[in-house]
């Protein structure tokens, strides 16, 4: 048998034993409560959804309210218009928005998909917008240009993180690489547009972002074995 249960004087706070019916020193009657009984869960807890659920959830609702937004906005264009005119754009912007989510939910494991899957949504996306202006003049020159620029510094970045997953000091030097990469790129696409190409607004970002990215490189290569971040941050 285990030892006894103790109790305490209400008075004077002495620990008796629970067989004791006063206490010693100052003769107070020892008080004795029954514990209350536990009332039984009138629901089972919760149990938590697999992630692949969560992410078909997620992207059910998502497509129930986009499909919302863009009936409503087709039936105010019919009603006001008698035909398909102004609701072109938003029907295209919801379709873009929808393949979005569509490759962010059920492709994320897939970062490659991912990028390629929203290139060509978005260069779909400007393709349909400078079709319906009544000609295509801007989507070859500017908008197709441009997204090739951003899917090739998404695409670097990503190599870079499938490749250097605990150097973070690399990544983040590709991230500004690809960011003055590309700088300079619209900047030439812009000028070349407007019949003057060269660079002009694009030596800003050059002057702001190379200055951390060699610095982040020359602590991937030089540094980071002799300074622990890691214990300079925690003290």
């Amino acid at each position: 048998m285990g030892p006894s249960l103790m109790a305490y004087c209400s008075r004077c706070g002495v620990e008796v034993e629970s067989r004791v019916e006063a206490c010693p020193l100052c003769g107070a009657p020892i008080q004795r409560f029954e514990p209350e009984p536990t009332e039984p869960a009138r629901f089972p807890d919760p149990v938590p959804m697999p992630n692949r659920h969560v992410r078909h959830l997620v992207w059910s609702v998502s497509t129930a309210v986009l499909l919302s937004a863009g009936l409503t906005f087709l039936t105010l264009d019919l009603i006001l218009s008698s035909a398909v005119t102004w609701s072109r754009y938003p029907l295209t912007g919801v379709g873009v928005l929808w393949v979005f989510i569509t490759l962010v939910v059920l492709v994320a494991r897939r970062p490659i998909f991912v990028i390629a899957g929203q290139a060509v949504a978005t260069a779909g996306f400007l393709l349909a917008i400078d079709f319906f202006d009544g000609k295509l003049s801007w989507f070859m020159p500017l908008a197709l240009p441009i997204v090739a620029i951003a899917t090739t510094g998404s695409v670097l970045v990503w190599i870079v993180t499938r490749l250097s997953r605990r150097a973070p000091a690399m990544i983040a030097a590709s991230v500004l690489l690809a960011c003055a990469t590309s700088a300079v790129g619209l900047d030439l696409i812009v000028s070349a547009h407007h019949g003057e190409p060269g660079v002009s607004w694009s030596f800003i970002v050059l002057g702001a972002v190379v200055p951390p990215m060699l610095f982040l490189l020359y602590f991937h290569y030089r540094l980071r074995k002799k300074i622990d971040l890691r214990r300079i941050l925690h003290t």
